[in-house]
């Protein structure tokens, strides 16, 4: 194992201010120093404990879910920006014991990364490995008094499949007769790597650089001290001091992953190191977590990897197929994304930016080689099937739900509990969020991608010359688009001061948000030859845009005649018909494949809904702006709800679920 001595330790810290309060975080640090590497802390093998089961129950099934081990790093260059500054310094003979030791420890991390991004170390298979025999040997009879086999499942990424076969080896090794069963693929990697979307990040974005802007200067006097014997000339040899910062910093984080175990972020003064310790921590959970600012953004989509750990169990309680244990390799966010959907207590707090920056434990919540894991009890006296969540091997509870006993919960609590972990429908924005804006202007579709809706509707007219033009009436200030040119259409102003847009620009626009779906409602024309120019008009301006994608776009129209031609012309498609006076299953007989009727057809149908989905069609309701209809709608099961009021239906949507 590789130590360097760090010379002159006691120059090191000592002037430096103590500016923070004293936060858990803050306590969490000054007991471990370390741990201000947060995601690229190397994982801390703590003494184990278990409650005891209730009695008569043991453990037959392991379901986990493992982020890879140590890694190093992306690009190297902090690196050798650090070693290069101070081998300036030795050259000039200006670098205190502390600068030397500094340097070649930037140096030796430098060299073992070898240009190799994102590598996983020896440290990270030796992580894996103990990991796997401390699995074992604390749930022997798992693997010894039932079935041999394991079916493990990597991400693609090499650092995973590495991980997987130093945990899956660690096993064999132990026992040998184990029938180990390894994957990876991207199919795979649907549910295993799914992690925040670009409308969280960019929410995230803001809230960082509005913190950043407000923070404290940077103490750089005590950093030049301690690194140079003359700090003024050492000074002339950086060209960014903050950046200098960051870079040993970024070193020091992943010290660890190649063996050295001394404390790097000494170099730098205690406070200079909570600050960038938490711009490294809190933007990862406010993206990935149920932040306050993204919860509801990013909970859903961790659904799937939750469903598929819930399905794999489940397919071994009922005697589907016979396994021991399912293990599931892959990253930080998926992971913080999955501990956080299953409401496990300390890691998924529902926090503002504030009180996570004060009290959320970033390297204890997802270290390398974080990992979940769900073990399975049963009794020959009982049907009831207990389950006990690990987060990094520590029991943990879910605040939400009453566990049986100690941290043992019933398997059909949970499952009923995170069948209404998120919400089931889909919020789509009528016109955009035009509210203060311009109904179907691009600023309506901008904010409602902002605000993280399901998909955003607009309304779509074949302007005299074939163009097609986006606006929800026919007529606007008094001209008949569909027997008028483009150049008059244009000619005209919306409220936000915007000109009628077309659906080149509207789709130009949906492009920078693949997750906000685009609803086209194509209106009714004078002849169905002109309805068929539309539809053809739209299919040709998708694919010219590159978004012809059924998982990016949905069809709804008035028409009759239009829903049957894109039923036709665009299968795989959802699209749904508006008018609410044809029964699901007519529709269907046509290929017709959703309904989308007004929230007064469901009254007086609740039961079509059902039907619908027996049908495997979509059903979405227009237009719904209050709590008592939004209330009754999402009761029913409908799968998107079409509104002017994004925000309400938002909170009346997750009431359900808290």
């Amino acid at each position: 194992m590789k130590r360097f001595l760090i010379l002159a330790a006691s120059a090191l810290l000592a002037a430096s201010a103590f500016a923070q309060p004293d936060t858990p975080v803050v306590q969490f640090l000054r007991e471990n120093p370390r741990r201000a590497a947060f995601n690229t802390h190397s994982y801390e093998f703590l003494p184990l404990h278990d409650t005891p089961a209730p009695k008569g129950y043991k453990p037959f099934y392991i379901s986990h879910y493992g982020r890879h081990g140590s890694r190093s790093e992306w690009g190297g260059f902090q690196y050798t920006f650090v070693r290069d500054i101070l081998a300036k310094g030795a050259d000039e003979g200006i670098l205190t014991p502390a600068g030397d030791s500094l340097m070649h420890e930037a140096a030796f991390i430098f060299e073992s990364y070898n240009g190799m991004d994102g590598r996983l170390t020896p440290r990270g298979v030796r992580e894996h490995a103990a990991l796997a025999e401390r699995m074992y040997h604390r749930y022997p009879q798992v693997f010894q008094d039932g079935c041999k086999h394991i079916r493990a499942v990597s991400s693609t990424v090499p650092r995973c499949i590495v991980s997987m076969n130093g945990f899956t080896a660690s096993l064999a090794a132990i026992q040998p007769d184990l029938d180990l069963d390894l994957d990876t693929g991207e199919t795979y990697m649907e549910y295993i790597s799914r992690s925040e979307n670009e409308t969280i990040s960019d929410r995230t974005r803001k809230v960082m650089a509005e913190r950043r802007k407000n923070a404290p200067a940077l103490d750089t006097v005590t950093v030049l001290r301690n690194l140079f014997t003359d700090p003024a000339a050492g000074r002339k040899l950086i060209p960014d001091l903050e950046r200098f910062q960051a870079a040993i910093y970024a070193t020091a984080k992943v010290a660890e992953a190649f063996d050295i175990d001394d404390n790097l972020f000494r170099y730098l003064p205690f406070e200079n190191v909570v600050r960038f310790h938490e711009e490294n921590f809190l933007s990862a959970y406010l993206n990935q977590c149920n932040s306050e600012l993204n919860g509801e953004l990013r909970l859903p989509r961790a659904k799937q990897l939750a469903d598929v750990l819930v399905r794999q169990a489940d397919d071994v309680i009922t005697g589907k197929v016979q396994r021991a244990a399912d293990l599931t390799f892959g990253h930080d966010w998926p992971f913080l994304g999955l501990v956080c959907y299953l409401g496990l207590e300390g890691v998924s707090d529902r926090l503002s930016a504030d009180e996570a920056a004060a009290n959320w434990l970033p390297s204890w919540n997802c270290p390398f080689a974080a990992n979940l894991q769900m073990i399975f009890y049963r009794s020959r006296k009982s049907d009831r099937i207990l389950v006990k969540f690990l987060h990094n091997e520590r029991e943990s509870s879910i605040p939400a739900l009453k566990p049986v006993q100690g941290p043992y919960y019933d398997w059909n609590d949970v499952k009923a509990y995170l069948e209404k972990r998120v919400p089931r429908t889909g919020i789509v924005a009528h016109r955009g969020w035009w509210k203060g804006n311009a109904e179907n202007s691009i600023a309506s579709l901008a904010k409602a991608q902002e605000f993280g809706c399901w998909g955003s509707e607009f309304d779509l007219h074949l302007t005299s010359d074939g163009v097609v033009a986006v606006n929800h009436d026919r007529t606007a200030k008094g001209i008949d688009i569909e027997k008028s040119p483009l150049e008059t259409v244009r000619a005209i102003t919306l409220a936000n001061g915007e000109t009628i847009p077309t659906l080149d620009e509207y789709l130009a626009q949906g492009d920078k948000s693949p997750d906000c779906v685009l609803v086209l409602e194509l209106k009714p024309h004078d002849t169905p030859e002109q309805e068929n120019a539309l539809v053809d008009g739209c299919l040709k301006a998708l694919r010219a845009h590159r978004m012809y994608d059924p998982d990016r776009i949905a069809f709804i129209s008035f028409s009759h005649h239009i829903c049957r031609e894109l039923a036709r012309k665009a299968k795989g498609f959802t699209v749904q018909y508006l008018s609410g006076d044809i029964a699901p299953a007519d529709l269907h007989r046509e290929g017709i494949n959703g309904i989308d009727y007004h929230y007064s057809v469901f009254y007086k149908h609740p039961e079509w809904v059902r039907e619908a989905h027996e049908l495997g069609m979509s059903v979405n309701v227009w237009t719904v702006d209050n709590r008592t209809d939004l209330e009754a709608m999402r009761d029913l099961g409908v799968d998107q709800i079409t509104t002017n009021d994004p925000a309400l239906t938002r909170t009346v949507l997750w009431e359900a679920c808290r």
